[in-house]
């Protein structure tokens, strides 16, 4: 049942596998960045940080780049669920999950084989320059969760075009477009942990319909 509802949830969102993991509840515990990446210095450079976590399948790096009260927001509700967006420990554990399956908890069900993932071809290409979100401020009104003195928000829009190559014979191909929030830390330097944080990932929806590449011939 899972591997068949693999290919909704890449659907319904740009960078993602397996539905039928978003109905079970769980959450991976945070972990250290890895070593080797370096800190990101802007709001940019954090979603570049997120693709490289993405083509190295390492989940200590993407997991710290999210925020605590992090959403992810589908372009669609989910129709068997109904859902609209997740929260973070949601995401880290489907990422958890994905980037490495071996691991997979004995309370979890387990990821059939032909699903693991064995590479990631990645691309994130920015449509405008990040816009800063004063809606997201104390200040605003309505007021928005954040203190403008303590933090800073900002988005912008990405193109997404994303290759998933499985262990089984077919592969997924997913092109779209995507929204990221990332907040700044003003209180911290730059290079400190905690720096930057994505607040917010939005999927608004696919440029061109989900196209599964098959080992034999597509």
């Amino acid at each position: 049942m899972v591997g068949r509802e693999e290919p909704l949830l890449l659907k319904q969102r740009c960078i993602a596998i397996a539905t039928a993991l978003l109905l079970l509840a769980g959450c991976e515990k945070d972990k250290p960045m890895a070593p080797g990446p370096q800190p990101p210095a802007n709001a940019a450079e954090v979603v570049e940080l997120l693709a490289t976590a993405y083509r190295t399948q390492d989940f200590a790096t993407f997991s710290v780049l999210l925020a605590d009260d992090f959403l992810f927001i589908l372009a669609e509700p989910n129709p068997d669920t109904g859902e609209t967006q997740w929260n973070v420990a949601t995401e880290r554990r489907i990422h958890s999950r994905m980037f490495d399956p071996e691991r997979i908890p004995i309370s979890d069900p387990p990821l059939p084989m032909e699903n693991w993932l064995q590479h990631v071809s990645i691309t994130l290409t920015a449509q405008a320059d990040f816009v800063e979100r004063a809606d997201l401020y104390t200040t605003y009104n309505p007021p928005g969760p954040l203190d403008p003195t303590l933090w800073k928000a900002e988005s912008a829009t990405y193109s997404t075009d994303v290759l998933f190559l499985l262990k089984g014979e077919t592969d997924y191909q997913v092109w779209g477009r995507s929204d990221f929030t990332i907040i700044t830390d003003l209180t911290k330097n730059i290079g400190d942990p905690g720096k930057f944080f994505i607040l917010r990932w939005e999927d608004l929806g696919a440029g061109e319909p989900l196209r599964l590449r098959h080992r034999t011939g597509e």
